[in-house]
Order: C-alpha cells, then structure tokens, then sequence
C-alpha cells in the first residue's frame, strides 16, 4: 500500500509515525565523550599518563548528548583507517537512520504530550531528510562501475537484445547516465522503505483470492445488482463495458493496484508479478513483464539481476520477429493505453479506484500525466519526473537507432493484436502503428509533457513538488545542487549561515538545528573532497588554496599546499571543516576533534589546534596529556593529506609555545604551563628544555607572581618529561643523563641552576606564610622559623658563591660576535603593583595600567629609560598592542660603541629603576623580553644574584631583631656582605658587578641594622 508520508521531503525506512517500538531494531553504540573530572579505573588501550599513579580516561556521556557527533566521527574514524568513503557514506546513513527510529520511537511514547510529539517528530523527519542526501551521494558518485546502474542488460551475445542496447542507451549518454543515477537513488529509497514495512509487519496483507473478484462473481450469481456492475469477469471488462465490480471486489482491487505502484515504483517488477501471480492475477502478472522480468529499464539491484539473465532465449525471440525494439515499442504502447483506460474508467465512475492501476502501466511507458495523481511526496513527484524523462530519452534514442524498416516489420505481427483491442477504430490503430512508424512510440503526447534536459526536468519536479506535496522543502535544493553537481554553491550557502548570526536563515534556527546544518555541511564537503566527482574547474572556489595563498605563492606544486587536493579541498570545505571542529571543541567532545583537523588543510588544522591545545592548557596535566596523545595517534596513522607524519604535532606544539609568549593579557601563569606541550614527546626535547629557560629567565624578572608560575606551572611541565625529570629528581645521575643527552647539556645544566632559584624561592615563601602565623609567646614555631631561615641564609649564600648563575648565559651567543652593526632588544613592562587584584597575584593576569594612563606612564618609562642609556644604546618607548596594556621598550644596541657589559649593566638599570608617576613611583615588572639569549640571561643573572642575597640579608636580621629567642646564630649569613664586595686582594670575584647603587645601598642599610641587632643580643648576654 502507498507509504506515508509524515511532512518529510525523503522518507526513509520504517521512519513512520506508527512504527512500532517493540519491533524496532536498534542498538545504540554511540557515545559522548567528556573529559572525567574524577579518576576511573582505566580499561584495556586506555591513555594512562606515564608519571603518576592516577589514570584518567574519557567517560561515555548519555546517548543522546552529541550522539549524531560520535556516530559520525566513528564513521570518519573508519574511513581514515581504511580509505573508503563508499562504506564512510553507508555508516553516515546508518547513522542517521537509527537515530531517527529511535526519535520514532520516543514520540510514539509522547503521543499524549503533543509539544514533544511534534519536536521529535521534526527531529526524525531531519535525520530521515540527511540519510536521504547520503544516500544520492552514494548513488551519483561514489558507485565507480562504468556500467552502473543501468547494468550490461543481460549476458553478452553476437547480436545485441534490446536490453543491450537500453543498457548501451544509458551508459554513453552522460546525462541519461545522471538522470539514472538520480532515479536508482529514489528507488532505492522507497525499497528501504518497503524492507522496513515488512520487517516491522506493516502494510496490507493479501492471500490467494484478494485478486479474484469472489464477490462481484457472488454478485452476479445472485442477480441482485445494479447496471453499473460488469456482466463479464475477463480482465478488460470493466473498462470495456465501462461498469465497475462489486464494493469489495473494487477495494481490494484499488488495495492490490496500490501495492504494486509500491513494487514498480522501487524497481521491483519481478516482485509486482509475484504478488499478481499469487493473489490469482497471473494476466496480469504476464502483462508486466512484457518488458522483461526486470521491467523495460532496470536500473541498480534489478540491472544485476538481469545481467544474470541468460540472454539465447530473449534474442531467438526477437530475431523472429525481424526487430528486437518494436516488441518493445508495442508493449510500451500497449501499457500506455491499459493506463488510459484505467484512468478514464475511474474518471467515468468518479472514483479513484482505477488510479493506481493507471499509475502502474504509466510507469511501465513513461506516461508521466497519469502518475502524478497517485504521488503525495516530493520524492514520489522527483521520481516520476526523472523516470518518465528518462524511459523517455531512452526511447527516443533507440527509436533513432533502429531501421525504419525492420522496425515495420515488426509491428506488422501485432497489428491484429492490437487492433483487436479496439474494435470500433481499426483504421485508426492501423495508421498509428504502421503508416508513421517513426512517430509511433514513444508518441508525441509523452514527450511533449516532458522538459528537454534534466535540469529542467529538475526545476519543474520541484514547481509540481511546491504546489501539490504537503513538503518540507529545505532540502530540494541541496538535492538538485548535488545532482547537477553545483558543488561550490552548494557548500557556499553552509559556509553563510556561520558568516552573519544576523541572516533570516540562522536566526530561525535553534542552536541545535545550527549545530546539525553545521554537521551536514562539513560532512559533505569532507565526502566530496574523495569522491571521484568531475567538478568543474572553472569555479574558483572549488581550490584548496585560499586567495591569500596564491597571491602569496603563486606556484602550483609548491610543497606547502598540496596541489593534489585542489580539486575538492576548497576553501569553503575547509572554513566548514573548522567551524565544525570549533563546535566540537565546544561541547566537549575531544575524541573527535583530532579526526577532523587531520582532514584539513594544514594552515587551518594547525592554527585551529594551537588554538585548541592554548584553551586546554590550563586544565589537569592529566588531561592535557590525554588530548596529545589522542592528537599523536591520529596524526600518526593518517597517511593522506599534508599532515607531516611523525612531526605533525611538534610544529603544533612549537605554534602553541610561541603564541603563548605573545598573548600577555593572560598572565604569566598561562605561558608556564604551555610548557607542557613540548615535554609531552622526547621529539621536542630539545626545544622543551630550551623553552623552559627562556620562560624561567622571564619570570624571574616578574615579580612574586611570575615566579609562583614558575614553580608551580614551569617545574609542573618540565616533570612530563620522563628525561628532563629525572634529571631534576636525581642529583646523583643527573650528569650521566645530560651526558647521554649532549644536544641539551648547556641547556639542563641552565635548568638546574633555575630549580634551585625557584626552589629557594619557595622557601622563603614558606618562611613568610610561617612568619604571618607565628604566636610570639610560642617558643616551637619561632624555632620552626629560625630553622627555616638559616636554611634559607645558607641555600643562598651556597648558591651565589659557586656563580651557579654564571651558567645562565654561558656558552651562549652575545649577537656581538654575528658581525652585525647592531641588535636590538625589546621588552614588555607593566608596573610592579603588589597588592593589586586576585588576578594579578595569583599570577592568570598581569598589572596593566589603565587605557587613560597609558600616555603619562609611557612618558614616564621613556624618561627612565633615557636615564639609564648609555652611548651606543638608543631607546624609544610606546603603548603596546591594545590587547596589552603596557610599555613597550625598544632597545637599539651599537656594537662599535658599547660592549656586552656595559648594556648588561644598562639593562639591569632600566629594569629596576623607579617610574616617576602619579599618585607615587613604581617599580617595573618585565612582561615579556626579546633579544639575543646570552644578553637575556646575563639580565636575568643581574636580577637573580640580588634578589637572592638581599632577601637572605633581610631575612637575616628580621630574624635576629625581631625573634631573639629563637637560637640563629650571629655568624650565620655574615659571608653575605665579603661575597658582595669580594676579597681585599680582588676584587673582581666579588658580585658587586650585578647590583645597582640602589641595591648596595639597600644591603649596606640591611647589614646596619643586622649589627645593631647583633650589639643588641650581645649586651643581652652580658647582662645575663
């Protein structure tokens, strides 16, 4: 019986609004991914991090959270790992179709709540519409057979049957070859539907005498009918005697003809006779395959099955009758009257019990007029349209073809036949069949309701489809882009609906409508990216390579952009591809996002993932090393594209380090744990440990909270490294393992010097949080804090008297011995303000100065600045970007009139100097720093040999003044002053090189007030 249709465009299998839940055949492997906030316990080939004992993996979230997502990335998953984008389109379809049973299913639980009915409902109809738009994919270009779907027509023989040469019709006329592809789409999809029916039991159900006509027989025994009942029962009686059969007979009639239009109309003529025959209508049956058991056009399953076909018996046949094409012709001419007659005795009796059956025999001649009425959907519409145009086409070709005179031979053995059937007219049916033997099939009547070219065959399916089918239309012009293959605006008009939030399109849909357009799109143009699809060159956005690019680089096969993708890779795919990834990034589901950036041309995937891994960088260590690894595997098995296998994610993870140096809105925090993404893999070893200075050496010019970051994020990344860890945690065998790794000696030699920097740093931020808490009544935490102290005291005059900071900047190119005239470095500043927001001191952000007084304090900086230049050195000092608020300093450096110290020692000046502005003077804070990596770490070693020893200094006689109970010994820290000054015989070992005045004068103050404290505890003593 004729499928419903539930306000869909595409109806596909078993997608009914009366399905059946208990029947239905579903299982749901999908799943969403999230990051776990709370560890599991890990299954078989889950990513463990390497060094800790927690284990973190993906959870499975609900199915209907992102399910459409993970059904796809698996499909896509799959097809990465085996190149087949034939069995990807059948996995994207399976998708779609078993989502939409299940929505299905669920609103036949909601029937009673008619919101959710009707939601779920549209959500069905969507998937339903989407598989559709797979499947035409499948059918038009992903199906490579030179002879699909028309097929070979039968076992080859010396002389071709008329099946050959349908089939031969087909396959050299390039758009009978489209139109047919079209049509075994939609067949397609009405068989689908036809299987789920019956798996799901539904539809009509015949027996042996549904087609008998017991009852009107019962009827005419009796004698108790009207004159509008037949006296005869042959099968042309009631269109010859114009009457009609008893009610039921009539019905099960109509209900018999319905069934079988669904048989034809899914290409199943074979089966349509098999009903005929066992429903008791064998005439009919016969008169149905008059074509053949396949119909007079098999296109798909029904081509293979006959090119099975043993062809002797069809050919000894046609031979007889001197041409195989007017068997043919007289057939077709034959259906084409039964549906006349069908259709003028239902119009005769005002009924629409001969409909069906006029549509039927239509179909069989290509009489598109008397299908129409029976097609309630706009694919039934489609479907008449292309295969009444192509019956049509194919007619018209063979009838050029054939001789004239062969082909009037013929008909000549079935003119008795024929003119048998209509009595009162024998002279006309002579005429017909043999005076004008050119025009008699296929007649002018068809052909003239007929377009001249599939696209307009195209265009006016859809005018019929607009005016008659109750129809969602959204997806029409989807479907006729894809055919006619417009392939650029066909993805242009997905790629606008992410250009504009303002558009009438994107605002009329949910977020969730706008998530699953964004899907299809991207999803299309990754299928038409490998699909052997011949589109046409001349659109230019049909080019991997943006416009940018080929101004920039306008040779074709350069190694940058593979050329080889050009054809399909275009840009728009692209921009679908990234936004479709974003979206992914979104909600949280990180499994897929590697999948789909590998896909992408390399400029997109590595900008779009730096983007990504930056966002991530501040979640666990856990999972950041989760997402790598995810990211490692795909890259590494994905053998296609311009991903470099193997060094995919270093130039990623190299981007992210370096991006993150140039974000400074960030804070200090951010820049330190990128570091992690660089210490993940022993391939960017190197550069982790290189990196990691650089961002140690620029923290610890930052002030408190740059230095937290350090220790916290810096020291936090470089542990992911199983080599660089061990050569922090194991002093003893630290110098074997730098010595099996002497591309990163100089390097980790450097690191170590930093984790004792930092360590002690965080020393004395434990002495501080011990100081704030201490009771002065007891004397325990005073011997804590005293203890702590001459720990501290030692640690730092151990440090600096061995010049562990000299290994800073040694071995390190100055940028004095290039043979340049000069160099320039240039810092980032903001001021040092202490007790400023949370932001600031827990290190997410730095202290900027506000947009108004941005131009007093760049004044200020460049009167600092001009204070501490020397000749040789030029300064000029602005605003900063205006997502940075800050100084920036640009140094110029004369290397025929300054050497290396003395900007060093300008450097040092400038860097702690005191700003001049209002409402008081400031210090400065170094944001960021760029210039040549010895002159960095000289500054950083200037900076780092006082803020050691003064605090030591301080520390020392706060302990000593204000805890005199406490037990520190007043020798201890008494070195600090002749490590300063050097001895009496030297001076030049002393560390006076790397204080300012303003620092010695400091410490000179601190020593003062450390002796008086000690003259203090001495007389205690004595007066003891």
């Amino acid at each position: 019986m004729h499928t419903a249709y539930d306000n869909n465009l595409y109806q596909i299998p078993g997608l009914s609004p009366d399905s059946d839940p208990a029947n239905r055949v579903f299982e749901d492997t999908r799943y969403n991914a999230a990051y776990s906030s709370q560890p599991n316990t890990p299954s078989s080939g889950q990513l463990v991090y390497p060094t800790t004992t927690r284990t973190h993996h993906l959870h499975q979230g609900a199915p209907d959270e992102g399910s459409d997502e993970q059904a796809f990335g698996q499909s896509v998953a799959l097809f990465m790992a085996g190149h087949d984008m034939q069995e990807t389109l059948k996995q994207f379809v399976s998708s779609c179709l078993s989502h939409s049973r299940e929505l299905r299913a669920e609103a036949l639980q909601n029937q009673h709540r008619a919101v959710r009915h009707l939601h779920l409902q549209s959500e069905a109809s969507a998937l339903e519409a989407e598989a559709a738009t797979w499947e035409l994919l499948l059918h038009m270009y992903a199906d490579t057979r030179k002879m699909y779907p028309a097929g070979t027509g039968g076992q080859q023989t010396a002389i071709k049957t008329v099946h050959h040469q349908v089939a031969e019709a087909v396959c050299k006329h390039p758009e009978l070859l489209q139109c047919a592809r079209v049509v075994t789409w939609l067949e397609a999809l009405f068989r689908k539907s036809q299987d789920y029916q019956a798996e799901q039991e539904q539809g009509p159900r015949f027996n042996d005498q549904s087609g008998v006509w017991t009852d009107t027989l019962t009827a005419l025994h009796r004698q108790d009918h009207n004159d509008s009942l037949v006296t005869e029962l042959d099968p042309d009686a009631t269109t010859r005697q114009r009457a009609s059969l008893q009610r039921d007979s009539g019905r099960d009639e109509d209900a018999l003809n319905a069934y079988l239009f669904e048989f034809v109309k899914a290409g199943r003529v074979s089966e349509a006779a098999e009903t005929c025959a066992a429903c008791g209508q064998p005439w009919r049956a016969a008169s149905l395959l008059g074509g053949g058991p396949n119909g007079p056009l098999p296109l798909g399953p029904a081509a293979d099955a006959q090119g099975q076909l043993k062809a002797m018996e069809k050919l000894a046949a046609e031979v007889e009758a001197d041409s195989s094409i007017a068997g043919r012709s007289m057939w077709k001419w034959t259906c084409y009257q039964v549906a006349e007659a069908a259709a003028q005795h239902a119009s005769h009796l005002s009924e629409a019990s001969g409909k069906h059956e006029a549509a039927v025999y239509s179909t069989l001649a290509g009489h598109l007029h008397r299908i129409l009425p029976v097609c309630h959907a706009s694919a039934d519409i489609l479907w008449a349209y292309t295969r009444c145009w192509l019956e049509s086409q194919v007619d018209q070709h063979l009838a050029k073809s054939s001789d004239k005179g062969d082909l009037a031979k013929g008909l000549r053995l079935g003119k008795d036949a024929v003119a048998a059937t209509q009595r009162d007219h024998p002279e006309e049916v002579r005429r017909v069949v043999l005076d004008d033997v050119a025009d008699f099939w296929p007649c002018s009547s068809l052909t003239e309701a007929l377009p001249g070219s599939l696209e307009a065959v195209l265009e006016a399916a859809h005018h019929t489809a607009g005016a008659k089918a109750a129809a969602d239309m959204e997806h029409w012009q989807l479907h006729q882009d894809i055919i006619l293959q417009h392939f650029g605006a066909l993805l242009s008009r997905f790629a606008e609906d992410g250009s504009t939030q303002e558009s009438s399109s994107a605002a009329a849909m949910t977020d969730k409508q706008q998530a699953v357009r964004l899907r299809l799109g991207a999803h299309l143009g990754l299928a038409l990216g490998y699909l052997p699809v011949p589109v046409p060159t001349t659109q230019a956005q049909l080019n991997i390579r943006s416009e940018e690019d080929i101004q920039a680089d306008p040779d074709p096969d350069t190694p940058q952009l593979d050329s080889s993708d050009d054809l399909f890779l275009q840009e728009t795919a692209n921009q679908l591809l990234e936004r479709y990834a974003s979206h992914l990034i979104k909600t949280d589901q990180h499994t897929l996002v590697p999948l789909y950036a590998c896909l992408m041309r390399i400029d997109k995937r590595r900008t779009l993932y730096a983007s990504y891994l930056h966002d991530l960088t501040m979640h666990s260590l856990e999972h950041c090393w989760l997402a790598y690894r995810l990211a490692q595997d795909c890259f590494d098995k994905w053998r296609s594209g311009d991903v470099e296998t193997g060094l995919e994610l270093d130039r990623i993870v190299e981007q992210v380090m370096e991006e993150a140096f140039w974000r400074m809105q960030e804070g200090p925090n951010q820049w330190a744990a990128s570091l992690r993404w660089l210490c993940f893999s022993d391939s960017t070893l190197q550069l982790a440990v290189r990196q990691a200075n650089r961002v140690l050496r620029q923290l610890s010019l930052g002030g408190p909270a740059a230095m937290q970051a350090g220790l916290q994020f810096a020291f936090e990344a470089v542990g992911a490294s199983e080599v660089l860890s061990a050569v922090l945690k194991d002093e003893a065998g630290s110098a074997n393992l730098i010595a099996q790794h002497p591309h990163i000696g100089r390097e980790c030699e450097e690191l170590l010097v930093w984790q004792e920097f930092y360590q002690l740093d965080n020393l004395h931020t434990e002495i501080e949080v011990a100081w704030a808490e201490m009771d002065q009544e007891d004397d325990n935490q005073q011997d804590t804090l005293c203890e702590l102290g001459q720990r501290y005291i030692s640690h730092a005059i151990e440090l600096c008297s061995s010049s562990m900071f000299n290994r800073i900047w040694a071995g390190q190119d100055s940028g004095y011995d290039s043979g340049s005239p000069g160099h320039k470095v240039q810092l980032w500043v903001a001021p040092a303000q202490e007790a400023s927001t949370e932001a600031v001191l827990s290190g997410s952000s730095y202290s900027w100065i506000p947009s108004h007084q941005m131009p007093d304090f760049v004044t200020a900086v460049q009167a600092a600045v001009d204070a501490c230049c020397v000749p040789g050195i030029t300064a000029q000092v602005k605003e900063a970007e205006p997502h940075c608020q800050a100084a920036f300093i640009t140094l110029t450096v004369s290397h025929a009139e300054t050497d290396f110290g003395t900007e060093v020692q300008c450097l040092n000046a400038l860097i702690k100097a005191t700003v001049p502005v209002q409402p008081q003077p400031v210090l400065l804070r170094v944001v960021r720093m760029e210039g040549p990596d010895m002159c960095i770490g000289a500054l950083a070693a200037m900076a780092a040999y006082p803020y050691t020893l003064l605090r030591a200094a301080q520390l020392r006689q706060l302990l000593l003044a204000e805890t005199p109970s406490c037990g520190l010994g007043m020798n201890v820290g008494h070195e600090i002053i002749p490590l300063v000054a050097g001895h009496e015989a030297d001076k030049s070992v002393g560390l006076t090189y790397y204080f300012t005045q303003q620092e010695l004068k400091q410490l000179l103050e601190t020593e003062r007030l450390t002796e008086l404290a000690i003259e203090q505890l001495q007389q205690g003593h004595l007066m003891q």
